[in-house]
């Protein structure tokens, strides 16, 4: 069957919500304009189009929640923009701290057999750079392998980075200053009243350093997903 040609902008909003749904959050229209960059009432509009064209509803009190038709749309656009930041990353070589605005610009570009080829190249089982899964996104994790917020883990608690927040290229320069990528190992030393959390890092599962003492506050440990290791 073939897809129904969405615009640009039509898949940008969709993965935008389903973005949000994925953090388990609820989209609300203030969010889609913050996330977006755009005003209020291009959103308004937007999604008033979006609504008559079955791609999701907005309930009474805000909230927005994908169509079956929106969320193929959404999850569709994801796996392509994954595929392009592997792409960049593992083939191209660029850093992983400028994958995601990179892979912005070609996500919409991927013609159907590209896309196949890439999959097939990477595997659907694979992650993208920030740790996230090509297929089931962040939900996936939670799901399958019980992913947390770093913040959530107690002390005492060895936990191991699956992935991390990839939309602000700052953010991971300052994870790569402290060896905290997917796959790196944690143990939570300390938390304090502001909820600043002191950790050891030890490095990825197959290179180990000597474990690194430091502190991160709520900011940066709500913005790395990590499960819980054995005692």
């Amino acid at each position: 069957m073939r897809r129904e040609k969405t615009s640009v902008s039509q898949e940008d909003y969709l993965k935008a919500i389903w973005e949000i749904i994925q953090e388990e959050q609820v989209p609300i229209s203030a969010r889609l304009a913050e996330e977006l960059g755009v005003t209020p009432p291009a959103v308004t509009a937007a999604l008033k189009r979006m609504t008559r064209d079955d791609y999701l509803r907005v309930a009474r009190d805000g909230g927005i929640q994908l169509t079956r038709k929106g969320r193929g749309v959404a999850e569709h656009l994801a796996l392509r923009h994954q595929l392009a930041e592997k792409l960049l990353t593992e083939v191209i070589g660029l850093e992983w701290t400028r994958a995601h605005d990179e892979a912005e610009r070609l996500e919409h570009g991927i013609s159907p057999e590209v896309e196949a080829l890439l999959l097939a190249r990477f595997g659907a089982e694979s992650t993208c750079p920030h740790g996230v899964p090509l297929v089931g996104g962040l939900a996936k994790l939670r799901r399958k392998r019980g992913a947390v917020q770093l913040s959530e883990a107690g002390v005492g608690e060895s936990v191991e980075v699956l992935c991390v927040y990839e939309k602000d290229p700052r953010f991971l320069e300052f994870l790569s200053g402290l060896h905290l990528r997917p796959g790196a190992r944690i143990r939570v030393r300390g938390r304090e009243y502001d909820e600043t959390m002191t950790l050891t890092v030890y490095g990825e599962r197959r290179r180990t350093i000597a474990g690194r003492k430091i502190h991160l506050g709520k900011p940066a440990t709500s913005r790395i997903w990590v499960r819980r290791l054995p005692s």
